[in-house]
């Protein structure tokens, strides 16, 4: 009973606080690329899960319920979506470059929360870069400094 609940929930009351909110659409975006990101190498482990839920806490300062009600409603979406390139063009239009450059950041973070970089998060990174209008030296330089390598 209370999974159908929940499931109405999400399919008819979420998708039209989304649409009637501009700011909850790019926390979705965010979160969304959060979650591929998690997921492109078929692995979705606890520390991943942990990251995301700490990252969206401190960026949108969300309390621990509302960061679970957004990843939830985000992997919704992630999940119907045929690509990335709606979130992607959305968090181009709507954030300036700091944001961006914000949004890479906490990518690789989820990227090397689990200690190690696979070739598919690369290559998503390096796609997500492109999508969002970033320099490929700006991808590397977060690359680093999310490695602890930072060159500044």
């Amino acid at each position: 009973m209370l999974a159908a609940i929940t499931k109405f929930f999400n399919s008819q009351l979420a998708p039209q606080e989304v649409e009637e909110n501009p700011e909850r659409r790019l926390q979705v975006a965010t979160c969304a690329l959060l979650l591929e990101v998690a997921h492109v190498d078929e692995e979705f482990s606890d520390q991943e899960r942990q990251t995301i839920g700490d990252l969206v806490r401190q960026r949108f300062g969300l309390t621990k319920r509302e960061a679970d009600d957004l990843i939830s409603l985000a992997e919704s979406e992630r999940r119907q979506s045929t690509d990335l390139y709606q979130f992607t063009r959305l968090i181009s239009e709507q954030y300036p470059r700091q944001e961006k450059l914000a949004v890479l950041q906490q990518l690789w973070q989820v990227v090397y929360s689990d200690g190690r970089l696979e070739a598919h998060e690369d290559a998503l990174l390096h796609k997500l870069c492109t999508l969002l209008g970033l320099k490929h030296n700006e991808l590397i330089a977060l690359k680093l400094r999310v490695k602890g390598q930072d060159l500044d």
